[in-house]
């Protein structure tokens, strides 16, 4: 005849059976992998984000960096379980110094940006911790505050290539020649942007930008005439008039 188990000895089997269930679950944990919050191919993303995000930001300067190839970024993160990326920015160290040089001529604009709390880099090496959000891997609003370190990192390459733009815009330190390409570029734009009609008129007015300035500094300049701040400041204000003049000899527009 079976014998029914007392309540004591219930107890104690499914004690037992607990213990035994904890334990084999324990070892399951323990070989399952590691989920990775920021694999490799997240760090691509994030970098190539980052790296459109500075592009679309940031003055013309810093593209043509990145287009010679002298500015690098790398996405890396400590841990593969890490929703925490770390960005590293490589910048010539010649535009740091030129930039340093520009700010120390003008005392007073270095004493005004230091007290908003704007810098530029001190250094051609930045690097930057920050977290991410793992579902859209979209980096965090508060790491974007000029107070956190991306947000920092951000704004003190913005201020430095924002300098540099406006210094080379006039300056000699750019002395790349035009070729087939740029013209094309800036011919297609002046007859799309004034509904020319003429091939001869943007060609005029291209051949005649290309006299005095070198294709990156029609650039610079036409960015700094589309910024209020740095047409206020003067910059660019030379290159408008004779942006003005050649539209009216090209017959662009009606001269007055």
């Amino acid at each position: 005849m079976h014998r029914s188990l007392t309540a004591p000895e219930n107890m104690q089997k499914n004690t037992v059976c607990l213990a035994h269930c904890v334990t084999t679950i324990g070892l399951l944990c323990y070989h399952l992998p590691v989920s990775a919050c920021l694999d490799a191919q997240a760090l691509n993303v994030l970098a190539d984000k980052e790296m459109q995000y500075m592009l679309q930001r940031i003055p013309p300067a810093f593209a043509d960096a990145v287009a010679d190839k002298l500015i690098q970024g790398q996405m890396t993160t400590q841990t593969p379980a890490s929703c925490q990326a770390h960005w590293r920015l490589s910048v010539p160290a010649a535009d740091v110094a030129e930039a340093q040089a520009l700010l120390q001529a003008e005392p007073a604009k270095q004493i005004m940006l230091a007290a908003q709390g704007y810098q530029i880099p001190e250094q051609p090496i930045l690097d930057a911790d920050f977290v991410v959000d793992v579902a859209s891997l979209q980096v965090k609003h508060q790491e974007t505050l000029q107070t956190a370190p991306l947000g920092k990192l951000r704004a003190s390459v913005e201020l430095m290539y924002a300098m540099l733009t406006q210094a080379r815009a006039n300056g000699q330190s750019d002395a790349q020649p035009w070729t087939g390409a740029d013209k094309q570029v800036l011919t297609a734009d002046c007859q799309q942007s004034l509904n020319v009609k003429a091939p001869a008129a943007c060609q005029c007015y291209v051949d005649g930008l290309a006299e005095k300035y070198t294709a990156r500094q029609v650039r610079y300049n036409r960015y700094l005439s589309s910024n209020p701040y740095a047409f206020a400041t003067g910059n660019g204000a030379e290159f408008k008039q004779l942006d003005k003049k050649l539209q009216a000899d090209c017959g662009l527009t009606s001269p007055h």
